[in-house]
């Protein structure tokens, strides 16, 4: 009978992230200001190629609306792995709602290790490499479980606790002939 081993649940809320886009709206909030008031206040076109006042005001507030629903978005993104008995499940939403699971008959091997999420795929979230076959769901930070498939793919999942993780893991494999941690 399956039983979960443990259970972790990471979100963008934990890193930069937030921080790093709160800024970015910011300086677009200044730089519409800026332009509003140089065009519609003082009457003077603002930059090289000026804009009607209706188009500028439209284009602002699209701006800002996509740039808010970018933040909310990201904000409600988080990454669930749970190691059990009988495989891996994750999820990632809002990118993936439902439960997927990696059954240990797929599994060749399984390592919690350091790694480089910015020259290995990229950055934080949800990452694929199509030629090297690898895929990342990761948050913050540079410690991961990356599992091997029998078909050749990787999946790396980030975690935060990677003690916990190592431990949990452990334990799913302790019954198994898969290949241990490294």
């Amino acid at each position: 009978m399956e039983r979960i081993i443990y259970k972790e649940e990471q979100s963008f809320r934990q890193s930069i992230i937030p921080w790093i886009m709160i800024a970015s709206i910011l300086v677009a909030i200044v730089g519409f200001g800026v332009s509003f008031y140089q065009q519609l206040y003082l009457g003077n076109p603002y930059g090289d190629e000026p804009k009607s006042d209706n188009s500028l005001i439209w284009g602002s507030i699209i701006s800002f609306i996509v740039m808010s629903g970018a933040f909310i978005f990201i904000l409600s993104g988080r990454l669930v792995t749970e190691v059990w008995s009988d495989g891996i499940r994750y999820k990632f939403p809002p990118l993936i709602r439902k439960m997927r699971h990696i059954a240990l008959n797929e599994i060749v091997t399984v390592d919690v290790a350091k790694y480089r999420p910015i020259v290995e795929f990229g950055g934080w979230g949800w990452r694929r490499r199509l030629v090297s076959r690898k895929t990342a769901f990761n948050v913050s930070g540079n410690m991961g479980v990356r599992v091997t498939l029998k078909n050749g793919r990787q999946i790396l999942f980030g975690t935060q606790k990677q003690d916990e993780m190592k431990r949990a893991v452990a334990k799913m494999l302790t019954h198994n002939n898969l290949q241990s941690l490294s």
